[in-house]
């Protein structure tokens, strides 16, 4: 349970009871589960309560003076460890009063959603089994309302692939993976403090830097965290939302206080290869950098490869700023333009003519991909109001949403993203329907400005509905340009020879003019829906089709740059280099053919090493990498170096060179240059033959890796595409 909750409850408690934190009541409860002569030490209080030593031992003075005043034995032995020198009875006793504690101010026992979070929190964050008389004590229930209590949080904890086990004579414990218990243990964090505070409060009022603001985090873990994570938007400009913040902030310190403890991520089942070439990746990687420099950590590549994941759940670029298509097995834009395409078929709405939509939904369908392909839950509170409020709204796109079920390899789309999405569409059938009734007009009016006016301010004071475009004069009127601008309806004061939609009214409506006006705006609302109609339809028989023209173009573009790649392989031996720097400033001279050109090159590569080490320890090597606006093609290559570069007892052989073009060329290069360095790290004969400097047996065997690429590209483009047509 965050502290929060416990601050919010503390100012009804007796006088006797104050002097007890939160966290010293946490200790007591542990020391009731030894006996006196199996006395526990300050390193497993610590280790349970994921805390420091430190922190543990600025509570021990609490625990004596509160165990003193109530007449209870407390002893610390040193090399021994702490106990409660009392027998059975009076540890029952002990138990009792904090159950009394609990009962009347902070979980009274009728009270299921409070005690239901103590437990869940108690279960989290225990490393053991627990016996089920600490919680009916705790409490103040019965075994039999604590088994309907766990019933009801099992299928929580199952949300996150976590089993709750109960084993009679050991206890009750939950089982699932590392990461599994880090995300149940961030979500549950973030949905107290949620709660309980405005989040867009919490930076600006110093919360995120308040040592004691949330329990379970060790105050000094959080700090330094915040700090780097703060450091970290500055430096790579990264725009996370206040909620995104307080979940990579949550998470991060979790990460760092269960490394402390030995507790590691061994198995991300997330590719490198895959990852690696995010830009998310090299977030983490800045992280995980100041965090082993900070804390003194040793650093598993599975630990930084499944934080990349865990941030590109969290959506920190914007929509602008992002390419959309650095995803290379899934093609966000199309695959966003597909989902709009299915729901507007169901709905019977045209959603693509909504840009805001297609821009909104394609930087919500990116995280949202990383989440569903790592398993990452996450909580949707208007989840029941969305369901209950939007029926079919959320039901079209439930079933729009299962076109990435194929491709992902999952069953189904959880409600909670489902709710998301459904917002998104009922935003723009509102913005659609605004459209709809919203009718653009120009205003005819020959008789002077001040009459021009007049008309104008009326139209505008009694149809909000008319968006007036200005005035102009008859003679400037034109079928094609009113067109073009998206004009609906003219309105004049006198009378015109035009085939276009036209209204002749007086300068000062009349009655007459105003039931004609009233008339004429629900004719055109009318044949704007009929059109919408029709633009249906039309969405329809393009969905038949298993291609459309923007795959043939994907696909064309794909096959160019595996061409242009295989025609531009670098490999040479580079001549004596002294250290990194060097390296780095002879890659940049590889592709540049001016002094220019090499000084812009170098300073991409160099501020990508700074920003996270490069160095590839199979490759034995380091992997420059970027993009530059400056380039037209991509560039690979391999620069050998003998003798090889020693440093901080690592060998380097060489650096791996990989430039792309920046902007839209690189949607095609991105995934190219990919599959290229990941194959590297799969296929031996391949690295050994650049390693060896064999351009022709790279080049060739390349040919067949990146030709089989391709046809795999081929297949999971249609296969998207036939998806939609045979659901539709």
């Amino acid at each position: 349970m965050s502290k929060i909750l416990y601050n919010k409850k503390k100012l009804g408690k007796e006088v006797k009871l104050m002097q007890l934190t939160p966290r010293a009541e946490k200790i007591i409860r542990i020391l009731l589960r030894f006996s006196p002569d199996s006395p526990v030490t300050i390193g497993i209080i610590s280790e349970e309560l994921g805390i420091s030593d430190r922190s543990v031992q600025r509570e021990l003075p609490t625990i004596e003076k509160w165990m003193k005043h109530n007449g209870f034995r407390f002893l610390r032995k040193r090399s021994v460890g702490l106990f409660i020198d009392e027998p059975p009875e009076k540890l029952i006793e002990v138990a009792a009063l904090l159950s009394k504690k609990d009962t009347n101010s902070s979980i009274p026992a009728d009270n299921r959603p409070d005690r239901l979070r103590f437990l869940c929190h108690d279960l989290l964050l225990a490393e053991e089994a627990i016996k089920s008389y600490y919680f009916t004590e705790k409490f103040g229930i019965s075994e039999g309302t604590l088994a309907t209590d766990l019933n009801q949080l099992e299928p929580w904890f199952h949300k996150y692939q976590l089993l709750l086990i109960r084993r009679q004579g050991l206890g009750i414990f939950i089982d699932g993976t590392e990461i599994a218990r880090r995300q149940a243990l961030t979500s549950f964090i973030c949905q107290q403090v949620n709660q309980h505070y405005s989040i867009g409060t919490l930076q600006k009022n110093g919360f995120l830097s308040n040592q004691h603001f949330i329990e379970e985090i060790d105050g000094e873990v959080m700090v330094q965290v915040n700090r780097i994570l703060d450091d970290c938007q500055k430096q790579l400009s990264m725009q996370l939302s206040d909620n995104g913040y307080l979940h990579l902030l949550v998470y991060t310190s979790l990460c760092v206080q269960r490394m402390q403890k030995g507790k590691f991520i061994k198995d991300s089942k997330q590719s490198y290869t895959e990852m690696s070439i995010q830009p998310e990746y090299a977030v983490s990687e800045y992280i995980m950098k100041k965090l082993r420099e900070f804390f003194h950590l040793s650093i598993s590549i599975d630990e930084t490869i499944y934080m990349a994941v865990f941030i590109s759940g969290q959506r920190i670029w914007s929509s602008d700023k992002k390419d959309l298509t650095d995803i290379r097995n899934l093609d966000i834009h199309q695959i966003t333009i597909s989902i709009i395409k299915k729901i507007s078929n169901i709905l019977q709405i045209n959603f693509l003519r909504d840009d805001r939509l297609l821009k909104e939904l394609s930087g919500h369908i990116q995280p949202t991909i990383a989440r569903l392909r790592a398993g990452i839950p996450v909580e949707n509170p208007l989840l029941k109001e969305f369901q209950e409020s939007y029926p079919s709204v959320y039901n079209a796109c439930e079933e729009g949403l299962s076109l990435l079920c194929p491709p992902l390899h999952i069953k189904k789309v959880p409600a909670s993203e489902i709710g998301f999405i459904t917002l998104y569409f009922t935003m723009a059938i509102e913005r659609i329907e605004k459209e709809i009734k919203r009718l653009s007009v120009i205003i005819v009016c020959p008789t002077g400005i001040g009459s021009s006016r007049l008309l104008t301010e009326s139209l505008k004071k009694d149809y909000p509905e008319l968006d007036i475009r200005g005035i102009t004069s008859a003679f400037e009127l034109d079928n094609v340009r009113l067109q073009s601008e998206g004009i609906d309806l003219i309105i004049s004061t006198v009378k015109l020879e035009i085939s276009y939609p036209c209204l002749h009214v007086n300068p000062i409506l009349t009655r007459q003019d105003k039931i004609l006006m009233n008339s004429r705006i629900k004719v055109l609302q009318e044949q704007k829906r009929h059109a919408q109609e029709k633009e249906i339809k039309t969405l329809e028989l393009s969905s038949d089709s298993a291609i459309c023209r923007e795959d043939v173009e994907f696909l064309s573009a794909i096959g160019k740059e595996i061409y242009e790649l295989l025609e531009n392989i670098y490999i040479t031996q580079a001549p004596i280099l002294k250290n990194r720097e060097e390296l780095i400033s002879y890659s940049s001279s590889l592709y540049a053919d001016s002094p220019e050109l090499q000084e812009h090159l170098y300073k991409i590569l160099k501020d990508r090493d700074n920003l996270a080490d490069t160095y590839i320890k199979p490759f034995q090597a380091l992997l420059l990498h970027g993009r530059s606006p400056k380039l037209t093609r991509s560039c690979f290559g391999y620069a050998r170096l003998e003798p090889p570069i020693y440093e901080k007892g690592r060998i380097i052989r060489g650096a791996i060179v990989s430039l792309i073009p920046s902007g839209p060329a690189s949607e095609v290069a991105a995934p190219v240059t990919s599959e290229v360095i990941g194959t590297l790290l799969e296929e031996p004969a391949l690295l050994k033959a650049l390693q060896s400097l064999n351009k022709e047996s790279f080049t060739k065997q390349l040919e067949e890796i990146l030709l089989r690429f391709y046809k795999s590209t081929v297949q999971t483009r249609l296969h998207l595409k036939t998806s939609d047509a045979e659901k539709v």
